[in-house]
């Protein structure tokens, strides 16, 4: 099932580039605005940050938007910070919030990864997409880490990481940034996002999806997928190393532009 696909931005990549909240400060060191994005992280819920001005008219019907659509959830929680204030610096410019327009709202998964952003106005609709699942969040986080994604969605009773995934994530150039996700191509909740990605969920064995930062889908492939189909199809990308003489971007090729 191996396809020779032209790298697509993956559609559930919505933010790129952006990084989880530090742990490093303690928690007295937070402002309230982070308490509440961590509390709602450690209770397994997503976090709609909702930036704004002023309680102007725009902003309030965003807040009845969000209060309608979220209210009968137990999964997520309304966190809303004005922009004015200095206390929560460490939120708005993680998002850059100073140069969304206004309102905004930024949605927070459990795992830290931005599962959105959504400036001026937002529909029921979009807070609802908002709210991915766990394997979803899971390779937000690692694109937005800047890390290469192997997504591998296993058939009801397989757990096996095809040899060549668990290859290509021990080769040294690629070990530190690169993230294995797994997931059961059966599981309800995951139905959409694999969807999205286009993965077949009949398949008898497993098939590994190939992602590259920001959301770059470069192919999907089944359990058969080697290291070094794996390795030039990133190097013919544009997303292996700087290094010229790197053995992988000759296989694709010969060169390649700077890693990005």
């Amino acid at each position: 099932m191996t396809r020779n696909t032209q790298a697509l931005t993956v559609a559930f990549m919505l933010i790129a580039g952006a990084l989880p909240l530090s742990h490093q400060a303690t928690a007295a060191e937070f402002s309230a605005g982070q308490q509440a994005v961590e509390s709602n992280a450690q209770n397994g819920k997503f976090s709609f940050v909702l930036f704004y001005r002023s309680n102007d008219s725009a902003t309030q019907s965003m807040q009845q938007v969000l209060q309608s659509t979220l209210a009968n959830r137990q999964d997520s929680v309304i966190v809303p910070i004005q922009i004015n204030d200095n206390r929560e610096q460490a939120l708005i410019s993680k998002f850059d919030a100073t140069r969304i327009p206004m309102p905004a709202v930024a949605v927070l998964a459990p795992n830290g990864a931005i599962a959105s952003v959504f400036p001026q106005r937002v529909t029921p609709q979009h807070l609802t997409a908002a709210i991915v699942s766990p394997a979803q969040a899971n390779c937000l986080k690692a694109l937005q880490e800047q890390k290469i994604v192997l997504l591998c969605a296993h058939p009801e009773g397989q757990k096996i990481v095809p040899a060549g995934v668990t290859q290509f994530q021990n080769d040294a150039l690629f070990k530190k940034r690169t993230e294995v996700v797994t997931v059961n191509a059966n599981d309800p909740a995951e139905a959409r996002f694999l969807q999205q990605l286009r993965i077949r969920t009949d398949q008898p064995s497993s098939v590994v999806a190939f992602m590259a930062p920001p959301g770059v889908m470069l192919g999907l492939y089944n359990e058969n997928v080697t290291h070094n189909i794996l390795a030039q199809k990133l190097a013919a990308a544009g997303k292996c190393c700087d290094d010229a003489n790197c053995k992988h971007i000759k296989a694709a090729g010969g060169t390649q532009a700077p890693r990005r």
